[in-house]
């Protein structure tokens, strides 16, 4: 048998995995430099002061329920300035809500919800498993043709 067509065939896993793995490496990292650049930025308390259905509930084609998304306000103060501005992609609040978010003193019109850095390190420890898993499954791609091919070679010597 053709042996690019053999090792393509017995790989699989392998050509899944190590990408998926690297995607996932870079995914993080990159996740993990904005979110270090927000471990200074400040916790505070808005308010919201709009809501607007951004996309309604759904569910897909796989019965996964997906719930609706909003467009939400908030106002805040910091330093004694008031700022406005919109978050989007959130779930429902009602007008009048507070929340914690996260502002940049250095420029407090930036603003996130969290500064966490989990998300980034589980994306990093996975692309990492992910990758792990990949070489070692074509390692064991490259073991499994050499040993077809011994075997091949037994049967052609009559063994």
């Amino acid at each position: 048998m053709n042996k690019i067509i053999t090792i393509l065939r017995e790989s699989r896993l392998a050509r899944f995995l190590i990408p998926g793995g690297i995607i996932l490496i870079v995914a993080g990292i990159v996740f993990l430099s904005v979110t270090s650049k927000q471990q200074d930025y400040l916790k505070t308390e808005a308010e919201v002061t709009k809501v607007e259905l951004e996309q309604e509930a759904y569910t897909d084609a796989n019965g996964n329920r997906e719930e609706a998304k909003y467009t939400v306000g908030i106002k805040y103060s910091v330093g004694g300035k008031e700022y406005q501005t919109d978050l989007e992609g959130m779930s429902k609040y009602a007008v009048g809500d507070k929340m914690k978010i996260y502002y940049n003193p250095a420029d407090p019109s930036q603003v996130t919800m969290t500064t966490s850095m989990i998300m980034p390190i589980i994306l990093v420890a996975g692309g990492i498993a992910m990758l792990a898993g990949g070489i070692i499954s074509a390692v064991n791609a490259v073991k499994r043709y050499k040993k077809m091919k011994a075997q091949e070679e037994e049967w052609a010597n009559g063994k």
